[in-house]
């Protein structure tokens, strides 16, 4: 019988073959989960990467700046005027203003402008919203330029600015390693400038008081400001804020678009986009990956601590007759705005004139408001109100700035004696001078003070300047001084007369000297458009000299006497054509014009007469820290000068002294 065998496996051996296959299959998976892994970590490294690449590019963006011929110098952010490259002729620094900045302010005017109803000041708002509209557009175009690989751009102090250069170093310098090969992909970060579709907060403030704007809501404001890539019109035009916050800071890339269905927009939103190339040696595996981030550009907003005065006055004293003048709005209307108040447009040339040597009154440039023919009085007085307007940016109250201009005028004082006494003339109107100015939070203080004719103010170097005369025919009854010897004044009088007669007539003539007409270096003269340091302005004194309480306008601070001046047209300028003027006759008449005489005639130019630009020493302007005069509207009343045994010799004049 045969022998029949049973075949088996050994259990120990089954065992072993199951331990391998699951060993390889663990392996495997262990290798794909490190490789994954290793994926992951890069993906996260290039994240972190190219928010930082993005990031950078929009603090260097922030920094750009250009200089324009309508406001100085303009840029992303709001700057102190602390730039070395800002300074002007006289060595002080000038501030750079945002372009959200210059929208914002625009539309503010627009509003007070309308809620005053006074067109002339809306057409100023809309001229410098177009301005503003042309260069925001040649910011962003500069910027563009600066993003690519070997773009540049400046800062405020001259330095050049590199964009692309800051992002790449950012990008290289955040590449975090974790296992296996990983790296950036030379030449591969882009960078391009956008918008956001949905928009986002700027830090914009909008108008004060809340509900001043009616048409202001949770659609187009984020936490108290206008909100971006919005368009917020008022009166049928369109504004657009920026993609501009109060910090650099990452957007969302999925919000970023290259157009919008707006009136118009302005691109500030950096996308960075870059590659890196990931090599696996252990799975002989290798891939790139593209990352992509957004980020906003910064606004350092500027509080504008001391935007700087208005001052409207009366060194003669004020109208009290059928034409008077009760408060700022009374300067707006009639009978200055009669076609017969007509203005000269001026400006000084070389230098401030007339202290400055070589300097000279010349005609300016176009008259600023295209819709008045006539050049009228009214709207002089309104230019300078406006030009002293922006300066407070968007922080300017609205309901405080309609408030000022139906607050009464403070009643002057009582007449101050004139001339000597052996001349026995009497006492004759003081002189009052109102001031304005904008506090911290957008209110306007008032106060008024004593003002004498002396000192004069200087015309600021291509600033405006201008004049306008008999703009009052009938503002005082007639004050009759004499019988008074006067010197021989005339060509006709060639001897002294002691039969001359001095009215104080009702006719009254305007001088408006306006310091920040044109801002800047380009066109803004050695002062660059910037205030003129005046103790008379600043804030701080003594003491307060109005009890009056004012829910919109506060009262203010009395400081110290001063007087603001102009010059006089071709026409009324001399009391005689050909004549040059009193040699100084007490009691103290000068030429019908706004500078002090010499004796003998003609302007004397003599700084001590003169109200003038005082600070030197470069860097920061004295008036940034406290207010400078922005603007002066002057009234001089006529004084008619007769000899009483020559009935036909009349003649004009002003007080010169008091």
């Amino acid at each position: 019988m045969a022998n029949i065998y049973k075949l088996s496996r050994s259990p120990a051996g089954n065992m072993l073959v199951l331990i391998a296959a699951f060993t390889f299959i663990v392996l495997a998976l262990a290798l794909f989960g490190l490789g994954y892994l290793r994926m992951l970590g890069s993906s996260s490294e290039q994240k972190t990467a190219i928010e930082a690449a993005a990031l950078a590019a929009a603090r260097e963006v922030s920094n750009i700046v250009i200089d324009t011929p309508e406001f100085g110098f303009v840029g992303v952010s709001d700057s102190a005027p602390t730039g070395t490259v800002t300074q002007a002729g006289d060595t002080f620094f000038t501030p750079v203003h945002s372009i959200n900045t210059l929208i914002g302010t625009a539309r503010l005017d627009l509003l007070i402008a309308d809620q005053l109803g006074v067109a002339e000041l809306e057409e100023l708002a809309l001229n410098d919203l177009t301005a503003a509209k042309v260069r925001a557009q040649e910011l962003v175009d500069t910027i563009e330029v600066s993003l690519a690989p070997s773009g540049t751009a400046q800062d405020k102090d001259g330095a050049n600015v590199t964009p692309y250069v800051a992002a790449e170093q950012a990008y290289k310098q955040n590449q975090i390693r974790m296992t296996g090969s990983s790296n950036y992909v030379a030449g591969s970060l882009q960078l391009s400038l956008g918008a956001l579709a949905s928009g986002g907060p700027t830090n914009v403030p909008i108008p004060q008081p809340a509900g001043s704007d009616a048409s202001l809501g949770g659609s187009n404001t984020v936490a108290g400001n206008y909100k971006s890539y919005t368009n917020i019109p008022y009166k049928g035009t369109d504004f657009v804020f920026a993609g501009i916050g109060d910090s650099v800071k990452i957007v969302d890339q999925k919000q970023y678009v290259d157009t919008l269905a707006l009136p118009y927009f302005y691109r500030t939103i950096i996308r960075a986009e870059a590659q890196q190339q990931v090599n696996d040696s252990g799975l002989n595996k290798s891939g790139t990956l593209k990352a992509v981030a957004c980020a906003q550009p910064a606004s350092v907003y500027d509080p504008k601590p001391y935007p700087g005065a208005l001052t409207i006055s009366f060194p003669d004293g004020m109208p009290t007759g059928p034409q008077t003048l009760a408060n700022p709005m009374a300067i707006y209307g009639a009978p200055l705005d009669n076609g017969s108040a007509q203005s000269d447009f001026y400006t000084s040339d070389v230098g401030d004139y007339p202290t400055d040597m070589g300097s000279q009154i010349t005609t300016s440039g176009g008259w600023p408001i295209s819709s008045d023919t006539n050049q009228l009085a009214s709207n002089a007085c309104k230019i300078a109100f406006y030009d002293w307007l922006k300066r407070a940016g968007t922080k300017a109250n609205v309901n405080s700035v309609i408030g000022m201009h139906s607050t009464p005028f403070d009643p002057q004082g009582a007449d101050v004696p004139w001339g000597p006494a052996a001349a026995n003339l009497g006492s004759i109107p003081r002189g009052i001078v109102h001031i304005y100015r904008f506090d911290t939070d957008g209110l306007i203080s008032y106060q008024s003070q004593d003002q004498k004719p002396m000192p004069y103010y200087v015309v600021s170097h291509s600033q405006a300047f201008m004049e306008s005369f008999d703009v009052l025919s009938n503002g005082a009854p007639n004050l009759v001084k004499g019988p008074i010897t006067l010197p021989s004044a005339f060509l006709t009088w060639p001897t002294a007369t002691s039969n001359g007669q001095i009215t104080f007539t009702g006719a009254y003539d305007l001088y408006v000297r306006i310091y920040s007409h044109r801002p800047g270096r380009i066109n803004g003269g050695k002062h660059a458009g910037e205030p003129m340091d005046n103790a008379v302005v600043a804030y701080g004194g003594p003491s307060v000299n109005r009890s009056i309480s004012l829910s919109l306008v506060r009262p203010g601070v009395s400081i110290f006497e001063t007087s603001f001046s102009g010059v006089g047209a071709q026409g009324k300028k001399w009391w005689k054509k050909g004549q040059v003027g009193f040699i100084g006759a007490p009691p103290g008449l000068s030429a019908r014009d706004d500078f002090a005489s010499l004796p003998g005639g003609g302007i004397d130019t003599n700084p001590i007469k003169y109200e003038k630009y005082d600070y030197t020493g470069g860097g920061v302007r004295k008036t940034y820290t406290e207010n400078g005069s922005v603007a002066d509207i002057r009234f001089r009343r006529v004084l008619q000068i007769a000899n009483l045994d020559v009935p036909t010799e009349k003649e004009f004049a002003y007080v010169g002294e008091k």
